[in-house]
């Protein structure tokens, strides 16, 4: 039997809208205050999604100089793990073949040429059609630094280096010195929801639970799983015995007026309630697309794209996404772990890039990949250890595509104990810094210049802005 008390006091065990009630009342209350926005007169949308690779995905497999001395320079130094030009190598520990690297069309590296991973045959389609790039050697930084400067310990550098946990809330929040408490894209968020029609439901949406990325001033990250909002129960579906609980729990809320404090958060829960339920609503009304793989990143990935297909309902013309793809920490069996991971990858964003060309809106949406680190140069043995600066994906229409920003690392640079090496194990000094990245994306999702070092606390080490201007230029 249902009574006030019990109720509330197991509220939070439930899933209202699987927000991460823990800390119910403070998510419940930025509902409240992300409140409907004055629209512009322009009804453009535009959505990032945000695709982090956990563990630290091994980048310098993932894309691979080709041209004849820096290829031969790779495969000295990468030794048992260095993947092959042409043919077919055993993998160390286990003998499985593979495959040779594929080439591709890089439009803006005279006299330099390069490759994927054979995993990534689509990715290679999308690349040479001009629909996505490469940032190289980029990652966490406070200001430029020299791997001179790191061994001298002359220079600031994040805290925490090498850790997973650590590493992977500095590149969600832009604190590299310090833990935040509030992520770049939830500040992003903060400054750009006036885009929308409605604020009822946040722009900011995760598949990967609560992330600190998203989460701002008054911007949260409103997590949902791959089947959409759970509502109470388990499920999206409002039929039946879910329907029950939920009329339940409303009429018990609605009776609590007891105490102040109950009060207040029987009011957010019922806020609450309503949001799961119209997200639900607008979510069903989707078709649910066909072409994505039951795995787990194709499952948050046909989320992310049925969400953008609910984007009029929810009064959305700017949305923010973060999906999870783990299980990147390969120290030991690196080439076939890698391939499968990177097969996985190449086959989501694949099916993700064509349910945007069949809803029209490949231009509108930039899919990026994010990882904590990149791996060692250096073998050992099996695998890799963990790293530094490393190569990143971006994918879109409006992606100058089919070519690599940044520096990835020349002949004299890619080396051990030298180059741009901060030790002995090929651990590279990123040469592009996280805060250029995101404050690109950030720019082309509508962020005035002038806001950016608001978002973006140490981007003034790197890049100054001016009208018009931006910190790479991968995106147009």
């Amino acid at each position: 039997m249902h009574t006030r008390r019990n109720f509330l006091s197991n509220l939070p065990g439930l899933g209202l809208g699987t927000l991460g009630v823990t800390n119910t009342l403070l998510n419940l209350k930025m509902i409240n205050n992300a409140v409907a926005a004055d629209a512009p007169d322009s009804d453009d949308y535009r959505a990032i999604v945000c695709v982090f690779q956990g563990g630290g995905n091994d980048s310098f497999n993932t894309l691979i100089p080709t041209s004849a001395s820096e290829y031969q320079n790779y495969q000295n130094l990468r030794s048992n793990i260095a993947l092959p030009l042409t043919g077919t190598i055993p993998t160390p520990g286990t003998g499985a073949p593979i495959s040779a690297v594929l080439p591709i069309n890089v439009t803006n590296t005279p006299g330099r040429t390069f490759a994927v991973n054979s995993a990534m045959p689509r990715l290679r389609d999308i690349f040479n059609s001009g629909d996505a790039a490469f940032l190289a050697n980029v990652g966490t930084l406070v200001e430029p630094a020299t791997p001179q400067q790191v061994r001298s310990q002359t220079v600031r550098v994040p805290r925490a280096l090498g850790s997973h946990n650590d590493q992977s809330t500095t590149w969600q929040t832009g604190f590299p010195e310090n833990v935040g408490s509030t992520g770049w894209a939830g500040r992003l968020a903060d400054r750009v929801m006036a885009n929308n029609i409605s604020n009822r439901l946040s722009m900011n949406i995760s598949l990967a639970g609560n992330q600190i990325m998203l989460t701002g001033g008054s911007a949260f990250g409103y997590t949902i799983q791959g089947d959409g909002a759970e509502i109470l129960g388990g499920t999206q579906n409002l039929s039946g015995l879910n329907q029950t609980r939920v009329n339940t729990a409303r009429s018990l809320i609605q009776q609590e007026q007891s105490h102040i404090l109950r009060s207040a958060f029987a009011q957010e829960s019922m806020r609450a309630f309503d949001s799961a339920e119209a997200f639900a609503n607008a979510f069903n009304e989707t078709n649910e697309p066909n072409n994505f793989r039951d795995n787990m990143l194709s499952r948050q990935l046909r989320a992310v794209s049925r969400t953008i297909a609910a984007r009029e309902t929810l009064g959305h013309r700017r949305q923010i996404f973060f999906v999870q793809h783990p299980r990147y920490d390969a120290h030991t069996n690196l080439l076939m772990d890698h391939q499968e991971r990177l097969s996985e990858l190449d086959n989501s964003l694949s099916e993700f890039w064509n349910e945007l060309g069949t809803l029209g809106l490949r231009d509108q949406v930039t899919t990026f990949t994010c990882s904590e680190f990149s791996r060692t140069i250096r073998s050992n043995g099996l695998g890799t250890d963990h790293a530094w600066g490393g190569n990143m994906i971006m994918m879109g229409g409006s992606v100058n595509g089919g070519a690599i920003y940044g520096e990835f690392p020349d002949e004299g640079q890619f080396a051990l104990g030298s180059g741009l090496d901060a030790g002995t194990n090929g651990r590279f000094v990123p040469t592009t810094s996280v805060d250029e990245y995101f404050a690109e994306l950030a720019l082309w999702l509508g962020l005035p210049g002038s806001e950016l070092e608001n978002v973006f606390p140490n981007l003034s080490n790197f890049y100054t802005h001016s009208p018009g201007g931006c910190p790479i230029g991968f995106l147009a």
